[in-house]
């Protein structure tokens, strides 16, 4: 699930498992009186995309590939797979289940339409399919899609699920599930391929990760178009809090170069291959029933959520 490692001399003799790349395509101004950047931001991303012919999965909020479709359109004619990142960005615990189930198919239906592929992953919003949402996992495979990549298998200061595997398992009456990849580090686990952990982290601790990765994970770094844009005037983004808002900010100027590392790195292809791969292949996966969370340590408890109101 993680490829074929490829020798990388410069940290050490041990080889680094390929990982998936993806980009989560969203507009979080909280008024659209403030100037629209993300086409811009997207292009810039797509271009370095094709600067290192990379192939990966692209998720797009569903009601921003309506006003802008032609993010969609230059994504899957360069080769890209095309996923939905729901309908509009906001936690799922926040929708009604009717409201989600209705959006999600609305938003693989545009998908389809404009990409001519079958959509076929799903991703939530700030990784918010939590215990408190179980209710959508059943919803998620009933609109059509066969995996979905939205939890984080731990305490989180926004969105989290402690306790579920770290390697692909299969929900209960569910799509397959590619959890986001942890590392654990003195004290914390950290979500070592992500967006904000990209920006503020020094590679060193992603290579650490990678190093560290067991051969059953399958490994997927994520990033946003704007966190390539440091000339973005600052306003608090919705349901993460003011200090979470103002990390979001922090060390924009450095996520190219940080991405282009990366993009040195082995790199496999999109999650939907992967899906397919294990589908096909008959594997084994771990079987999980959402509506019976793991239970949570006291330390995960305390953590979990701390900065969403804050």
């Amino acid at each position: 699930m993680t490829g074929t490692p490829a020798h990388d001399a410069s940290t050490s003799a041990r080889a680094l498992p390929k990982v998936t790349v993806t980009l989560d395509v969203e507009d979080l101004r909280p008024d659209h009186s403030l100037p629209e950047r993300v086409v811009d931001m997207t292009n810039r991303v797509l271009d370095l995309f094709g600067e290192h012919e990379v192939r990966a999965s692209v998720y797009v909020v569903g009601e921003l590939a309506e006003r802008r479709p032609e993010l969609v359109l230059r994504a899957a004619a360069e080769g890209h797979e095309i996923g939905l990142h729901s309908w509009s960005h906001v936690p799922i615990p926040t929708r009604t289940p009717q409201t989600f189930s209705e959006e999600c198919r609305r938003g693989r239906a545009l998908l389809q339409d404009l990409s001519g592929q079958e959509v076929s992953g799903y991703r939530a919003p700030m990784m918010s399919l939590v215990p408190a949402a179980a209710w959508a996992v059943p919803l998620i495979a009933e609109a059509g899609f066969t995996y979905s990549s939205s939890v984080l298998p731990g305490p989180s200061p926004l969105f989290g699920w402690p306790g579920l595997p770290r390697q692909p398992f299969r929900w209960l009456n569910g799509p397959i599930e590619f959890p986001c990849p942890l590392v654990r580090m003195p004290g914390i686990d950290l979500p070592y391929l992500g967006g904000t952990y990209l920006r503020l982290l020094p590679s060193f601790v992603r290579r650490h990760g990678l190093r560290r990765a067991g051969p059953d994970e399958a490994l997927w770094a994520y990033c946003h178009p704007w966190e390539f844009d440091p000339d973005e005037a600052f306003h608090p983004h919705q349901h993460i809090g003011m200090l979470a808002s103002r990390v979001a900010w922090l060390r924009r100027s450095h996520m190219e170069r940080q991405v282009r590392r990366m993009l040195g790195d082995p790199l496999a292809g999109p999650l939907g291959v992967v899906a397919v791969q294990l589908s096909s292949e008959g594997t084994d996966l771990p079987v999980i029933d959402p509506k019976k969370p793991a239970s949570a340590g006291r330390i995960a408890r305390w953590a979990d959520g701390r900065l969403r109101d804050r």
